[in-house]
């Protein structure tokens, strides 16, 4: 059936006006997600913002428990920083839900900080119709420069072992304390092994050194599950192990750091 001209521009106008109307309502607002307290460093169990190895920092986040119904299909990654009295943020990421078994929509690496600056990270979510219109919350970091291991590395069969590594001098850091972390693997996955704290009190030492067997009072041995001989000797039973160094600031009371790094991994196998 042929329609009339009429007939059709009155449908047109129809729809138009339809869609006036519908811009006249707010699209339904969506959930943001929030992010996850960050632990102090002396935690076994890393959570919230933090340092990266690879010179960046690593952000992780709750999402919203209505994500699905709300239809929600990720999240925009904004960072700030501090321009005098005001802030100013950019969009820097897209992180997708579902994306897959080897990606997670609930973590984001900041690949482009840089160190000693501090970075101010929010999130807002999306879906097909709408962005939130509310942020989450904001949570801040600095990274600082970073530790270089240097042994125990490789093959290795004297299982008294020393961890050394360097640190250079930086008259703009405010880092105060080394983190060591030591894992074993068992079954497939990395074990804590061994976790100390040290305190740095000269800051015109570039090499440190931390011993499995003794250390000074400036050293603290937080976790220590290393095997002991009869006479009382710790050692390193054979298999293979992995660590690392944290750099961090201070906190008063023990809280969450706010500045720091992370070494790259070691890896060394006691044969």
């Amino acid at each position: 059936m042929k329609m009339s001209g009429r007939l059709r521009n009155s449908l047109i106008e129809v729809g138009i006006l339809s869609l006036l109307l519908l811009s006249c309502f707010d699209q339904p607002g969506i959930s943001v997600p929030r992010f996850i307290p960050k632990t102090p460093p002396d935690s076994l169990l890393e959570r919230g913002i933090d340092a990266h190895p690879d010179n960046a920092i690593y952000l992780e986040w709750e999402e919203p428990a209505t994500a699905e119904e709300e239809g929600i299909l990720g999240y925009y990654v904004y960072r700030g920083k501090l321009n005098g009295d005001e802030y100013s943020f950019k969009r820097i990421a897209t992180v997708n839900r579902n994306a897959g078994l080897l990606y997670k929509s609930n973590e984001y690496i900041d690949n482009g900080a840089n160190i000693d600056t501090t970075y101010y990270y929010y999130l807002r979510s999306y879906n097909d119709f709408t962005v939130s219109k509310e942020n989450s919350d904001t949570v801040f970091y600095k990274l600082s420069i970073k530790p270089r291991v240097a042994c125990p590395s490789g093959n290795i069969t004297n299982n008294r072992q020393i961890f050394e590594f360097y640190y250079p001098r930086f008259t703009g850091s405010r880092t105060s304390y080394f983190y060591i972390r030591l894992f074993i693997l068992q079954e497939g996955s990395y074990c804590i092994k061994y976790f100390t704290k040290t305190y740095i009190y000269d800051y015109s030492i570039k090499i440190h050194k931390v011993y499995i067997q003794n250390n000074d009072y400036h050293t603290a041995v937080l976790l220590d599950s290393i095997k002991t001989d009869g006479s009382g000797n710790k050692y390193l039973e054979k298999g293979n192990y992995r660590w690392r160094v944290d750099a961090v600031s201070g906190e008063p009371g023990g809280g969450p750091e706010t500045e720091g790094s992370e070494s790259n991994w070691m890896y060394f196998t006691v044969k």
